[in-house]
Parts: structure tokens; sequence; C-alpha cells
């Protein structure tokens, strides 16, 4: 048998799935300078990339660059999936190796936040989310569409409305409850917040816009007094990792009602809620709970955890972190950090420190703002703009700097952080509207 017989012999079992990447290797390289005589420089590359290595990833990629020559050739080859789901194993098992040891690397100091809240514990709670998952009970039964994708304002209505309606049916179904369980309260139909010792928590779908379903979920923890940006948030393999990942896949069946909302898609929309539940339930809102106070928010124990977890393990796939919180020492935006840390700052007395953070906050903040209360007057009274509501709370703490007798001083700021505190339930959403003078 020639070589060109043996050649696309084994391109055929390579199509079939029936030849390892050990062996593959092995036979290219043995028959490289063959190749190379038989092959079209594309072929040779779809074959055998210049990365290649011995893995089911890459002997995927070799089976489509077979595929891609006999299609050339007039004669197309049924191909086999053996290597795409191999490598999704491989894959799979890589990337569990590569988490273990990201919690090794973060063991010492996940250990010392681990006992500081065994010396501040919170109130524990024991919730089954998984038995709300699946279909949603009493749901009613999926309609009949004609069509599948809109082309008329008539059934770009009919889409929306079914698409609504099932959203509506899951929120109430999955996520309602789950956020029941954790003490929070519905501040409208797709907001839940909760308030408890200075801090609150707060979830919230936001929609709907331009889709009709929901564009994206706002959750965040923070002190009152604080806007939801420039906050300490949660560790990155919570808030950034596989559940968050799975989370965000095929978001659009929730977010776009241009198709219609048939069975099918009825059944991706549960279980797209299915992974807003599990991100929630098993993840934010246990390690919301275990957060009680506004002296276990700040611990510097956390703060080292929180650290510590910033970046993630390299994806065994690109080489990439699989997430990257790590701002590598540049200064928030808005300076939301040093309003954060400044009130907080004053309100244990280090007021030299508080102070010069909530003066670096006004002070990069103050021509933007200039314009842009000259433009909108009321800005600072408007939940929707989180930065002007934050620039007027550090000004508000800021002059309370002018006040030179100490314990009068230490009563005005904590006049001040009532004040602020009572807008702030406005903003988050604890509380019915609430003005302020300036």
């Amino acid at each position: 048998m020639g070589f060109q017989d043996e050649m696309k012999q084994m391109f055929l079992h390579v199509a079939a799935g029936n030849v390892e990447p050990e062996e593959w290797e092995k036979w290219w390289n043995s028959n490289k300078a063959k190749l190379e005589e038989a092959l079209t420089r594309g072929d040779r590359g779809r074959m055998m990339p210049a990365l290649w290595c011995a893995d089911y990833y890459w002997m995927a990629k070799t089976q489509s660059g077979v595929a891609y020559y006999f299609h050339a050739q007039g004669r197309p080859v049924k191909t086999s999936d053996y290597y795409e789901e191999k490598a999704k194993e491989e894959e799979s098992r890589n990337r569990q190796k590569a988490m273990e040891a990201y919690h090794r690397d973060t063991a010492f100091a996940r250990r010392l936040w681990e006992e500081y809240l065994e010396r501040h514990p919170a109130e524990s709670v024991t919730f089954d989310w998984k038995s709300l998952l699946g279909t949603p009970p009493g749901q009613k039964p999926a309609k009949a569409f004609s069509y599948k994708n809109a082309r008329t304002a008539e059934q770009w209505k009919a889409c929306k409305d079914e698409l609504k309606l099932r959203l509506k049916e899951n929120l109430q179904a999955k996520i309602a409850p789950a956020a029941k369980a954790y003490g929070m309260k519905k501040a409208g139909p797709k907001t839940f917040v909760r308030e408890k010792n200075g801090l609150v928590s707060r979830i919230q779908l936001i929609g709907y816009f331009r889709g009709g379903g929901y564009e994206a979920m706002s959750c965040y923890l923070c002190p009152i007094y604080a806007i939801e940006y420039g906050i300490l948030g949660l560790p990155g393999h919570i808030c950034q990792g596989e559940s968050f990942q799975r989370m965000h896949e095929d978001w659009g069946v929730i977010q776009y009602g241009t198709e219609a909302v048939d069975a099918a898609m009825v059944e991706r929309i549960n279980r797209k809620f299915d992974d807003i539940l599990t991100f929630l339930a098993d993840g934010v809102l246990p390690e919301w709970q275990k957060i009680d106070s506004l002296e276990t928010y700040f611990a510097k124990e956390r703060r080292n955890y929180l650290k510590a977890t910033e970046k993630g393990p390299k994806d065994p796939r690109t080489g990439r972190p699989m997430w990257n919180l790590d701002t590598e020492g540049k200064p928030d935006p808005w300076r939301a950090d040093d309003y954060l840390f400044g009130v907080w700052d004053l309100l244990n007395g280090k007021e030299a420190e508080g102070y010069a953070r909530l003066e670096e906050c006004v002070r990069h903040n103050s021509d933007y703002m200039k314009d842009r209360l000259r433009e909108f007057p009321e800005a600072c009274n408007d939940p929707r703009d989180a930065m002007a509501v934050m620039y007027r709370n550090a000004q508000l703490f800021l002059e309370t700097r002018k006040t030179p007798d100490a314990e009068q001083r230490r009563n005005a700021i904590g006049e001040t952080y009532e004040e602020v505190c009572r807008f702030m339930r406005y903003y988050h959403g604890l509380a019915k509207k609430t003005g302020r003078d300036g």
C-alpha cells in the first residue's frame, strides 16, 4: 500500500474517532516529510496547528481539518463526536484541578477569615433551594406559534408578552422564595432588599428595556451610607466563578423578546432561572449571611481573603485567569472606595484618615459635578445618579470638619451619618421617597 492510501486510511480512522492523540502525533512526526509533499500548507495547518499538543481538544481540531480535506476533494465524510466529548471531560478535569490548586493557595487567608467568623457567628439560614429547580409549580402550558422569529409589530408584542409571563412565573417561583428565606423583602416587581445592622443587601433584575426581558442582574451588599460602586464584594470564585459564568451563558434567552416563546423556549427560560437561583442560593446569599455587621464587613481578615481571591487560576484551555478582579493599583474611577472607607474611618474616630479620603473623593469629582448640577440641580437627590448622591454625601461628612470642638464634631459626624442613612434607605429601595436639602 502506497503512502497516499496509508494517509487516507489514517484520516478515515481519525474521522471515525479511532485514533488516540499520542498515536496520531507519533504517526504524523514519523511521516512529516511525506506529508509535506502530499498535503497543502493549509491542510497541514488545519490538521496539525502550530500549538497542537497531544490532548483531545487538539485532536478535535485535527478531525475538523481531516473533514475539510475530504470535503475539498468532493468526498465528505461523517465524523464521530468522540474527540469532542473526550475534550469536554478532559477540560472539566483540568478545570477541577486548577480550582483545587486555587483553594490550596487561598487556604491560609480563608482559614483566618473562617476563624474570625467563628468568633463572630451570624444567624444561620437553612433553605432547601434545590427543591425550587425545574418547572415552576402551576406553570401555564406553552403556546403554539406559527412562526419562529417575530416579523410584525403584532408578532413582536405577542412574543414580548409571553416572555414577560414566563419571566414572572420563574421570578415568583424561584428568586422570590430564596430572597425571602434570607430576610429580603420586595421593593418592586423584580427587586429585593434587606437592611440589617447598618448593611443593605439588594438583588435587582434589570429590565424591561430594549429587548423586552431582563438585560442584567445587579446584586450587592454594602453599608447603607454607601453606593453600589467601590465596595467590598465577594470572593472571586463566588462572584465570578463557575456558577456566575454558567448563569451568563445564553443570557439572551431571558433578554430578547423577538423569538416565539414556544415549549422549547419556555424550557430554556426555566433552565436559565435555575442557573440564576444556583448562583444566588448556593453562593451569594449564604456568603452575605455571614456578614451581619459593619465590623465584620470591614474586618481585616475579610479584606485579606477578598484580596487573595481576586485573581482566579489559569484556564487550562486559554492560559488566562478564569477571572481577574485585581485593579493592579489603579484607583477607583469615582473614588467611591475613598468615600466608603472615609466614612468608616470617621465612624471609628480616625478623623485624619477619614477626612483625607473624603476630601480626595470630592476633589476628584468636583469638576464633573459642577457641570452635572448646573444641568440637573436635583441630581444629588436622584437614586438614578449614583455619583451625584455619593458626592453630596461626601460633602456633608466633610462639612463636619469645620466644627472645632472634638466632642461636638463627633456628635456632628453621628448626626450626619443618620441623615445620610435616612436618604440612602430611599436610594437602596428600603424606604419611600425621601428628600434632603442641597
